[in-house]
């Protein structure tokens, strides 16, 4: 997988660009020779809506499913922290049986995305858009199959539309230009506001619940009730809050401040 990505970086005229309207060859069952080969010497990072699917499917709370089941890198290029699944021995997967994935239903972005890559690029076919291309790897038969896809379908077959679309905030968040300028180190405070926000939602919920977070936080009551019944909402609304925090970008807001009293009623006649 290293040598796709480098290729792609030292070769953009060669790199095969996909949009949602591209056409592939690809199959994948459990009769072919190269069954679950994918799924070994590999690494698989984990977005925020894979935390909470899996740490549901296991009956875990998200602090219990990170201590667990993963393992916390920190990146050079945005310097924040991110989470992948931990492997087995051999680097396997350890949800991989003989059968094919034991979690399928609930198996993680970067596996749905499979064959297909993921990237935002500067140099696109649609000017600056995202773009996707095909991870070739040489062990893979899947793609001597019949089977024909176009792109916009196969996202849609593999559910991948509604994982994107929980983790839109969060993509604003490792993105942010300001996380990616040199010299920029977050301090401890910031890391751990991250992870709180990003992957312990068990955690969120009792920050927002038993801090002081409603004191500072102008929340309509409407929307209180929906992150109180909604896991998936309660992740979004926690990404909000990483974009104020962070950048004090406007997707949260202060409560006002009660009015002060006119100068005249303060016993200051001379105030201006």
């Amino acid at each position: 997988m290293k040598e796709i990505y480098e290729k792609l970086n030292k070769d953009p005229e060669r790199r095969g660009e996909l949009g949602p309207e591209s056409r592939f060859k690809f199959n994948c069952h459990k009769g072919i020779s190269c069954f679950n080969k994918c799924c070994g010497e590999l690494e698989i990072f984990l977005s925020p809506y894979d935390i909470i699917r899996l740490k549901r499917r296991f009956g875990k709370t998200s602090g219990e499913f990170l201590v667990e089941y993963t393992d916390m890198v920190v990146t050079d290029k945005n310097k924040l922290p991110f989470i992948k699944l931990r492997m087995a021995e051999g680097k396997q997967c350890k949800f991989v049986t003989k059968e094919g994935c034991s979690i399928y239903e609930d198996r993680p972005l970067a596996c749905r995305y499979y064959p297909l890559g993921f990237a935002i690029g500067k140099r696109t076919m649609t000017e600056g858009e995202d773009f996707y291309f095909l991870i070739e790897e040489s062990f893979c038969k899947g793609f001597k199959e019949d089977k024909e896809w176009v792109v916009k379908e196969w996202r849609q077959n593999e559910g991948i539309v509604k994982y994107e679309e929980m983790n839109t905030d969060w993509i604003e968040v490792i993105l942010n230009k300001k996380l990616l300028g040199k010299g920029l180190v977050p301090d401890e405070k910031t890391i751990n506001m991250f992870i709180l926000g990003a992957y312990d939602i068990d955690a969120f919920r009792v920050f927002v619940q038993e801090s002081a977070f409603l004191k500072v936080f102008d929340v309509e009551e409407e929307m209180l009730q929906i992150i109180s019944e909604s896991e998936e909402e309660l992740m979004k609304f926690a990404h909000r809050w990483l974009r104020y925090a962070l950048f004090r970008e406007p997707t949260m807001f202060l409560k006002k401040a009660p009015p002060t009293a006119p100068e005249k009623d303060r016993g200051c006649d001379t105030c201006k």
